[in-house]
């Protein structure tokens, strides 16, 4: 049951990327919500579930989405092993530190992206693509995995003071 509900997640994620990221824009920077996902279900697991989910769900952004095949799935699954890795190192997880790893995550996704579609790419240009796109746009990724960390932390640690079990007398 919970494999089904991870492949609807990401079947649902990368259909809400592809329909929904003109909506999502703002000033031409699109997110990147398959990676977001990808460190936000490493950052609440651990390594290895961050790692398998990435390449589940970079998997179904290449054969979704057009493009080459292998891509997709090789940095989604890298970045949910190191968002879990980090998790896994760090005892607390802040809204600071998904900011820092998902923004360092975004930037090396976004670069290993352009070297492999540009191999050819000089410096004054790969510099107007990382400080004009991909800059912003790690950012941007970033702000949003931090605002779902916050908003899932919350209603965890909200349902925490629920009790749904009463003791025996």
């Amino acid at each position: 049951m919970i494999i089904a509900l991870q492949i609807a997640l990401c079947l649902g994620t990368v259909v809400a990327q592809a329909t929904l990221s003109a909506m999502l824009a703002i000033n031409g920077i699109y997110p990147d919500l398959c990676l977001v996902l990808a460190c936000l279900f490493g950052f609440f697991t651990n390594e290895y579930k961050g790692f398998l989910f990435g390449l589940m769900v970079g998997l179904f952004q290449d054969l979704l989405a057009p493009g080459g095949v292998g891509i997709n799935m090789i940095l989604k699954g890298l970045a949910g092993g190191l968002a879990g890795m980090t998790a896994h190192t760090i005892s607390t997880v802040t809204t600071l530190a998904v900011i820092i790893v998902t923004l360092a995550l975004s930037l090396g996704c976004g670069l290993a992206s352009l070297i492999m579609a540009y191999p050819e790419l000089d410096g004054p240009e790969a510099f107007r693509a990382i400080s004009g796109i991909l800059g912003p746009q790690g950012l941007y990724n970033s702000l949003l995995a931090a605002g779902f960390f916050w908003f899932t932390h919350t209603l965890r640690d909200s349902w925490g003071m629920v009790h749904f079990t009463q003791e025996r007398r």
